[in-house]
């Protein structure tokens, strides 16, 4: 008789197109992450703390930005040819250029030249 009488209540009465509406709703983390590598994580997340709103909304958060991790390629320079070194030029201390024989200042940084290297 109890059961009878609660079909006249809107509340307990749903609509087909409503419950696969609520159900997609519910899944909305896990549907968005579906071909990430944490998906597992994300529909275990969803299906233990989902029906908090708190965990649900951490799921939804966790599966929108756990996408590929972003990684900077950096251009590696071309490697300058070893220049041979001779004894008639050195290497500034400072900049690192070469400087010719007998030099007392740096020609690119105008750095003193150690007299050990003239």
């Amino acid at each position: 008789m109890l059961i009878s009488s609660l079909c006249f209540i809107p509340f307990f009465h749903f609509h087909p197109i409503f419950m696969i509406v609520s159900l997609f709703l519910y899944f909305l983390p896990a549907f968005l992450a579906r071909k990430r590598s944490d998906f597992t994580a994300i529909l275990a997340l969803n299906l233990l703390a989902g029906w908090t709103f708190i965990g649900w909304i951490i799921a939804l958060v966790w599966a929108l930005s756990s996408g590929q991790q972003r990684q900077v390629a950096v251009t590696a320079q071309p490697a300058a040819p070893p220049q041979a070194i001779s004894g008639t030029g050195f290497f500034c201390s400072a900049c690192g250029k070469s400087c010719e024989a007998g030099a007392r200042f740096c020609s690119s940084c105008g750095a003193a030249v150690p007299a050990t290297s003239r």
